[in-house]
């Protein structure tokens, strides 16, 4: 399970780091010819905004690999240390069960613009080339959140942890002087 989690995950980073590159570019693209011709690329924002899209949705699954997601920890200290396994699976399961009606929601999504034959506006490439990476992205995090509740030791530590030890550190110096 971790082989597979380790592929998505490196998957996920070159889509991510794939997409952020097209959006730059065709951004980047677009400022240099209004600046040289007076005139913008046509389409250049329509893959920007494509670029955005994808980055946005695979971010999500290289944030949780990465343990950098945005976690409210408000009310942690209303759990026992002795139940916290157990709403770790939890939370993971309903996470996961999130992100499959989510999955299912967008593979819909992809067959609607299929048989509708829905286009883009500008580039007239077809909606459901776009949508898949969505339907992809829900699908990628719902195996990612099943694995971690079927075994919690999948899961990455997080990263407001290391922080909270960097921090422990800083506060605690031998000479009981801070940096």
């Amino acid at each position: 399970m971790r082989a597979l989690l380790n592929l998505i995950g490196a998957a996920e980073r070159w889509l991510t780091v794939g997409a952020f590159a097209l959006m730059a570019l065709a951004l980047l693209a677009d400022v240099i010819s209004r600046r040289i011709f007076l005139t913008g690329l046509i389409g250049a924002t329509e893959i920007a905004v494509i670029g955005m899209v994808a980055v946005a949705m695979f971010g999500i699954g290289v944030a949780t690999d990465a343990g950098a997601h945005l976690r409210p920890r408000l009310f942690d200290f209303l759990i026992p240390k002795s139940f916290e396994p157990v709403l770790d699976r939890l939370v993971s399961a309903v996470t996961a069960v999130f992100f499959a009606i989510f999955a299912g929601l967008a593979v819909w999504m992809v067959i609607e613009s299929v048989i509708l034959s829905d286009r883009t506006e500008i580039l007239r490439l077809p909606i459901w080339t776009l949508q898949v990476m969505i339907a992809v992205a829900f699908t990628t995090n719902f195996i990612r959140f099943a694995a971690y509740a079927l075994d919690p030791g999948l899961k990455p530590s997080e990263f407001i942890e290391d922080i909270k030890e960097t921090a422990a550190e800083v506060v605690d110096l031998p000479d009981g002087e801070p940096r």
